[in-house]
Parts: C-alpha cells; sequence; structure tokens
C-alpha cells in the first residue's frame, strides 16, 4: 500500500485521549477504520482533515474502478 493510501486523523476519546481515525484505500474501497472503544470526537480541525482523507481516498478509489462505484 503506498503512503498517500492511508490517512490519519487526530481524533479524541470519551476519556479525553488523544486517538487517531484511520482512513485507507483497498481494492478501490474506501475504509474508515475508528480507533478502539465506542466513540470519539473530532477537533475542528480534523473536521477538515477527515473531509480531505475521505475525498483523496475516493479519488484514487475511483481511478481503481475505473470511474466505477465499488460495492
Amino acid at each position: 500500500m503506498n503512503a498517500q493510501e492511508v490517512w490519519e486523523v487526530p481524533v479524541v476519546d470519551a476519556l479525553e485521549r488523544d486517538r487517531t481515525l484511520v482512513v485507507t484505500v483497498s481494492d478501490g474501497r474506501v475504509a474508515v477504520v475508528p480507533p478502539p472503544g465506542e466513540g470519539f470526537y473530532l477537533p475542528a480541525q480534523s473536521v477538515w482533515q477527515l473531509h480531505e482523507a475521505i475525498r483523496a481516498a475516493a479519488i484514487i478509489a475511483t481511478k481503481a474502478n475505473n470511474g466505477r462505484a465499488a460495492v
């Protein structure tokens, strides 16, 4: 997997610990992998990082599928 196919977005869990949300592309599909635990908070800057990560991953996934969405 290339470096540009994995994005890490900083988040904070319910106990105020710093965690990482991972966005990745595999087999032409975008995966959003949450940190361990039930939930997390996105600091304002992380919302923009998540947006950019998902957008970039979607572009790569679309190219991998010749412009078709993977299911």
